[in-house]
């Protein structure tokens, strides 16, 4: 059995947990800017079918400008209505983006982006299998660090 003084040391300790937890989540960055992909370049098949989703912690706009790379989040869509792969995180260089155009450069392709509401991300991300019925093949999800659907929700819910 366990002394009194070591208890009382494990119950300060869990009492901590929930907000270090909060600390963590709040070094999250802050995703409060999504965006439409939608190919400027012909398709490949029905490649158009399969709208990407773009994440951002700031416009795009402003990226643009920046002189570091923007961390985004990379969802691909079967036509805006359900998430058909997580592709996680990757890194748009200012050098991707022409604002003026809105035109963003995208693995080897080219995309017109569109960005679109709080409540038009949170009812795709809070209904991912959307209404379209497809058949989905297991594709895993990527490895952390990448936000999951829930931190997507709460970030797009905090921006309202």
């Amino acid at each position: 059995m366990k002394s009194i003084p070591t208890l009382c040391l494990g119950l300060i300790l869990l009492s901590a947990l929930p907000s270090q937890c909060q600390t963590a989540s709040a070094d999250r960055p802050a995703y409060r800017h999504a965006y439409y992909l939608f190919l400027a370049d012909p398709p490949k098949g029905c490649e158009d079918c399969y709208v990407p989703l773009l994440i951002t912690t700031s416009p795009l706009e402003q990226a643009a400008k920046a002189a570091t790379r923007e961390r985004c989040v990379l969802i691909v869509t079967y036509e805006r209505d359900s998430i058909w792969h997580n592709d996680g995180l990757i890194t748009l260089a200012s050098g991707d983006i022409e604002a003026a155009p809105r035109i963003v450069h995208l693995r080897d392709r080219r995309y017109r982006y569109q960005e679109i509401t709080s409540s038009e991300i949170l009812k795709l991300l809070q209904n991912p299998m959307g209404t379209i019925p497809i058949s989905r093949p297991y594709i895993p999800n990527p490895a952390p660090p990448t936000p999951t659907l829930q931190d997507l929700i709460s970030a797009f819910r905090d921006s309202k």
